[in-house]
């Protein structure tokens, strides 16, 4: 016998759900996967044959809530939930429904027929005839899964149930922004090879005096001697300098080497990865421009930045690399994701599609200023994405915030009328360590509303139909 929850369980859960509203960068993380298989109508017979093939563990929200009803309403048995339309008379496509819950997940199984676009709008005494017409029309089982945290959360339960009642295989499937395909075909985008080690260097470039080492060090040519690095970085300030120039030479963003200098003349004559290497050019007679043996010139420690560590710096690949790594992590397949996206001229750091909603990403390894701002906001309006997303290291100026503020301020009293789904304000991420709390309560609001429009749908069906209760009325009364 499967496990019951109360009716008075069921509202309390999900109005904590409806309910979470991040603040103050304090994460609540909510995160929508979805799976979904093709039914023919023989199949959809089956839902309740699937439902009951799912293991007792898992309790049944809706059934329950219905037996709860039954039982008060003297029913002998509490019948199959029953779709409404809504306010507006719209008949939802989702036909039936289960919600299961097991620990901190919860499961939303669903049979969603396919959308008949002639009878979009349908009236009250259309629903029963509208009934007869659909039961036989194919469509598809939707699994939706909540949670709290990353990753992807095991479904195999669900997907056996589904396979063994009716050889229905649930697949993993993402809601898709019509604009993102549309400008993937329209635009080119950048190949951004990342791997571990790469990813590893990006997070100490993120922390602020790593990559101030870093970038000092790259711009010296043919390297820095160590003893010179203090002078260089000016006014700069570094704390635990030789721990973060290991850091830096672990992961591979710099390498140590050796100079030869010339008494003379102070220049660098050679650079050698080994000491020895100097030795060796010395007993076999090697000398410096000046005429001296190299050996009795001065020899000096030294750093360089590495290829990986040039290739990060540039163009401040680290925090596009950052990015991609954190949508991938909030479940964003890498084909939702555009690096360095060009159209006709029009560059855009990074575009993603998080669950059916546009994201247009700006990247900034400084201040974000007026004139940046005047720049971005023309990418939104040609771009036109649900969420504009500003990432800086440093801060988003007074000035640029104002001038959002007022943009926004203008576009939304024409908005409802044309586009009640228009741009959202402008999210800002001012410094690297907010990035990923803020990406988890950007998505994690995407996926809410997801979820709401899905209960919305759902939740209808934990009530006993009308025609149930009244011919068990009647059956009473015989």
């Amino acid at each position: 016998m499967y496990q019951r929850v109360g009716v008075g369980e069921v509202a309390k859960f999900f109005k904590a759900v409806d309910s979470v509203k991040p603040s103050d960068h304090t994460v609540v993380m909510l995160k929508l996967t979805v799976w979904r298989a093709n039914l023919d109508a023989e199949q959809a017979d089956q839902f309740s044959s699937i439902v009951h093939a799912v293991p007792s563990h898992y309790t049944r929200a809706l059934t329950s809530s219905r037996e709860v009803l039954a039982s008060a309403l003297g029913l002998s048995s509490p019948g199959e939930g029953h779709p409404l339309p809504d306010r507006l008379g719209r008949v939802t496509s989702i036909l039936k429904a289960e919600i299961f819950r097991s620990e901190n997940l919860v499961f939303i199984l669903a049979f969603r027929k396919r959308r008949d676009q002639s009878r979009t709008w349908v009236m009250g005494d259309d629903m029963e005839t509208l009934e007869e017409e659909i039961t036989s029309t194919p469509g598809h089982l939707y699994l939706y899964a909540l949670s709290g945290a990353r990753g992807v959360p095991d479904v195999s339960d669900f997907i056996e149930a589904a396979k063994s009642v009716c050889g229905a295989t649930l697949k993993k499937w993402e809601f898709q922004a019509r604009q993102f395909m549309e400008l993937k075909q329209e635009g080119r985008q950048q190949s951004l090879e990342i791997t571990a080690a790469k990813v590893s260097a990006a997070e100490i470039l993120a922390e602020r005096q790593s990559r101030t080492l870093a970038t000092v060090i790259k711009s010296a040519p043919g390297g820095l001697i160590l003893a010179d690095i203090e002078k260089q970085l000016k006014r700069d300030r570094v704390e635990d300098l030789d721990t973060r120039l290991l850091t830096l030479q672990e992961s591979g963003l710099i390498s140590s080497e050796y100079a030869v200098v010339c008494i003379k003349s102070q220049q660098q004559i050679a650079r050698f990865a080994d000491a020895e290497v100097v030795q060796e050019m010395s007993r076999r007679g090697v000398r410096c421009g000046c005429g001296r043996k190299v050996e009795d010139e001065r020899l000096e420690e030294a750093v360089a930045i590495t290829d990986l560590g040039r290739e990060l710096l540039d163009k401040s690949t680290w925090m596009s690399i950052l990015l991609t790594e954190e949508l991938r992590n909030l479940g964003v397949p890498d084909e939702r994701i555009m690096i360095e996206y060009s159209s006709g001229g029009d560059e855009m750091d990074c575009i993603a599609d998080i669950n059916g909603e546009l994201i247009l990403f700006e990247l900034k390894d400084k201040e974000f200023s007026l004139r940046e701002a005047y720049s971005f906001a023309a990418k939104v309006g040609l771009v036109q994405p649900r969420h504009p997303v500003i990432v800086t290291t440093e801060k988003v100026g007074g000035d640029a915030k104002e001038h959002f503020q007022k943009a926004e301020l203008a576009g939304k009293r024409g908005q409802v009328r044309r586009d009640p789904q228009g741009t959202m304000p402008t999210l800002f991420i001012e410094g690297m360590e907010n990035l990923r709390s803020q990406l988890e309560e950007l998505a994690s609001s995407v996926h809410r509303n997801d979820v709401k429009r899905i209960l919305r749908e759902v939740m209808p069906l934990a009530a006993i139909s009308p025609s149930h209760l009244l011919e068990g009325i009647a059956i009473e009364q015989q």
